[in-house]
């Protein structure tokens, strides 16, 4: 049942809507009360929270999983890039608890069992591989954040300015957009689990606003206080800004700008798309609001890269980077790849990527607007994976680890969605993730192997066994080596068109051989064509093992033979060390299919997609000689967080 009593400090009513929460903050006065019985306490006046983007407030409904809830309180906490909301939300069946928004990402979480011992948050390490609550889950943020404001009612002892340290884990593979928080400001600490899903996925209602639910496009222009510049901030979740002219770094601060730190000295890079650009992508406008260099240095030598922060109103924020002229489209992943330290490959999603290259990200050069607190020299531990065209990043820095999804981008695509009327510079060399651009020639070509191979078997075999391979003569002689006379085949006839004519010999020597003189004679012209040959096969056992060699059947083919009447004239020759009597079977076949046709068909058939598929892995070769680990997943060059040259 709700609870309702007066505020000490200003007399306003106080009601607490769930039976759990003990803690309250006045929202007349600010007072920190606790409720003892039916009384109220005041702890003193609480810290005024700072003006955020969120456009959730106390009172905002929402549903999830099918159940309704609401937003009863909220503490404000503050950490190295920034503020985050946790506002604490009652169901309607009464359970508790946590809906996270930092970044423009919303997460639930509720309080569980963490089903052992939670290790120490000293011995903690981002990409740390842990067991919470029966999942497996990912370190992915340790941070050491300050309380600084509150309202509404919460379940435990508030205070603004008390310490907490946290961490946040991601479910890896699998288990979806699992999500897990270790709150180290308790004794013993708290597991919170739950997931990242989409704005959209809570079906919100009663938000700050029609317009609040969606960032504005431009929030505000100030002034830089350094130069006097013209700056714009896009969105209140913009946690610092480079001035575009004295490239000093700048923090927004109520009504103006803060400095941060002034620019040293630095050569003047203008970016490729301006600041401010609108690019139209998936359907929607996004604004260019960020620029920054970054590089990669490889003995003594820095690659560099581009990359663009990139706003819309309601999607929130992506990147298009930039390197030798290659483009891609990249988004921040709340799901984690399945992937350990040194192993050559992550998997998202079902589908595998290959480790490419590794090293220390440093940025060069920055202007525009960030959404962390960003700095000239700033360093990143990046790993990339490919497959293309897609290409998986993971940066790691301090105490936290980010991965993103990037997708091939041909620059006509970039110029054309920004319409820009300076062309982009033309790609040099191969990107990481570019589409190998064989890929369809070599399919088609495959395609077409397959296609005229079917037809070639299926020529073939109707040339066997219906339309070819007519026997004339079939004829069993006994070739005796008491017998002077040469023995004559039956006749038989020849019409106009035949191909080839083929005697086939299958006699019964054994250990033995035969020779045998032929004379196919045409018996109206006493025309007459001479062959020789001869047939042998020998058998045993040596040691054992049988042996063979040999054959008992032999086959002539005679060509292009004119129209008429034909015989053949067989005189034997016989073996002297063993002149036995040989049975002969004679075949006389017409048009017979040619085998060795046929393949030297499919031979010259399969050339083609074989030379296709050299041209195929001829570019990547060219790709992958700039990784350091090779395609197949072999270690070629540093490990994990040495550097080669690659795309972010």
């Amino acid at each position: 049942m709700p609870f309702s009593a007066n505020c000490p400090a200003c007399g306003a009513p106080v009601v607490f809507k769930s039976s759990a929460s003990f803690h309250g903050v006045c929202e007349f006065c600010r007072s920190t009360l606790v409720r003892h019985g039916g009384n109220l306490d005041n702890l003193g006046r609480m810290a005024d929270l700072v003006e955020d983007a969120s456009p959730l407030r106390l009172g905002t409904e929402g549903r999830y999983k099918g159940v309704h809830f609401a937003v009863i309180g909220r503490i404000q906490l503050h950490y190295a890039a920034g503020i985050w909301n946790e506002w604490h939300v009652l169901f309607d069946d009464m359970r508790g608890g946590w809906l996270s928004d930092a970044g423009g990402e919303y997460t639930i979480s509720f309080l569980k069992p963490p089903g052992g011992a939670l290790p120490e948050f000293s011995t903690l390490k981002p990409n740390q591989e842990m067991k919470l609550a029966g999942r497996d889950f990912v370190v992915t943020d340790i941070e050491e954040a300050m309380c600084i404001a509150g309202e509404g009612e919460l379940p435990f002892a508030f205070g603004a300015g008390y310490p907490a340290q946290l961490v946040d884990l991601r479910s890896a593979g699998g288990d979806g957009a699992a999500f897990a928080s270790i709150d180290y400001s308790e004794t013993p600490p708290l597991l919170f689990v739950g997931e990242t899903l989409p704005f959209a996925s809570f079906h919100f209602a009663n938000l700050r606003g029609e317009a609040a639910a969606k960032p504005a496009g431009t929030v505000k222009a100030l002034q830089c206080p350094t130069c006097g510049g013209a700056i714009s901030i896009h969105d209140k979740a913009v946690q610092s800004v480079a001035c575009p002219s004295c490239l000093s770094i700048l923090a927004p601060a109520n009504e103006s700008l803060k400095v941060l730190r002034k620019a040293a000295a630095a050569t003047h890079i203008e970016p490729l798309i301006p600041l401010g650009s609108v690019g139209r992508f998936l359907g929607k406008d996004w604004t260019v609001i960020g620029f920054q260099q970054r590089v990669i240095s490889v003995g003594g030598t820095d690659y560099p890269w581009q990359e663009f922060l990139l706003h819309h109103a309601e999607e929130g924020f992506r990147w298009l980077v930039e390197s030798t002229g290659h483009w891609s489209w990249v988004s921040p992943l709340s799901i984690l790849p399945r992937y350990r330290d040194g192993e050559p490959a992550a998997l998202l999603g079902g589908e595998e990527y290959t480790r490419f290259s590794a090293g220390t990200a440093r940025t060069t050069y920055v202007i525009g607007e960030f959404t962390w607190k960003v700095a000239v020299g700033e360093t990143w531990e990046l790993i990339d994976f490919v497959a293309p065209p897609k290409m998986l990043s993971r940066e790691t820095s301090g105490k936290e680890t980010t991965w993103s999804l990037g997708d091939y981008l041909p620059a006509d695509e970039v110029a054309a969605a920004f319409k820009l009327e300076t062309p982009l510079p033309a790609p040099v060399g191969i990107s990481m993730n570019q589409p190998n651009p064989r890929n369809e020639s070599h399919r088609r070509v495959c395609g077409m192997f397959w296609k005229f191979a079917a037809l070639a078997v299926l020529a073939q075999l109707l040339w066997v066994f219906i339309l070819g391979g007519r026997t004339l003569v079939d004829q069993r002689l006994m070739l005796s080596p008491t017998r002077d006379e040469p023995v004559t085949t039956q006749s038989f006839t020849l019409d106009a068109g035949v191909r080839n004519l083929v005697l086939r010999h299958e006699t019964n020597l054994d250990n033995n051989w035969l020779g045998l003189n032929m004379t196919l004679v045409e018996k109206a012209t006493g025309k007459a064509w001479l062959a020789q040959t001869e047939v042998a096969y020998w058998h045993g056992n040596d040691g054992g093992e049988s042996w063979s060699e040999g054959d008992r059947e032999r086959e002539l083919v005679f060509r292009d033979l004119p129209a008429g009447t034909y015989y053949f004239v067989i005189d034997p020759e016989f073996s002297a060390e063993k002149p036995v009597p040989v049975a002969n079977r004679i075949k006389v076949i017409r048009n017979q299919a040619a085998w060795s046709n046929f393949f030297f068909l499919l031979l010259f058939l399969a050339a083609l997609p074989m030379f296709s598929r050299y041209r195929l892995q001829a570019f990547e070769t060219e790709r992958w000689k700039d990784a350091d680990f090779l395609s197949s997943g072999a270690e070629f060059g540093s490990d994990d967080g040495d550097g080669d040259s690659g795309d972010d």
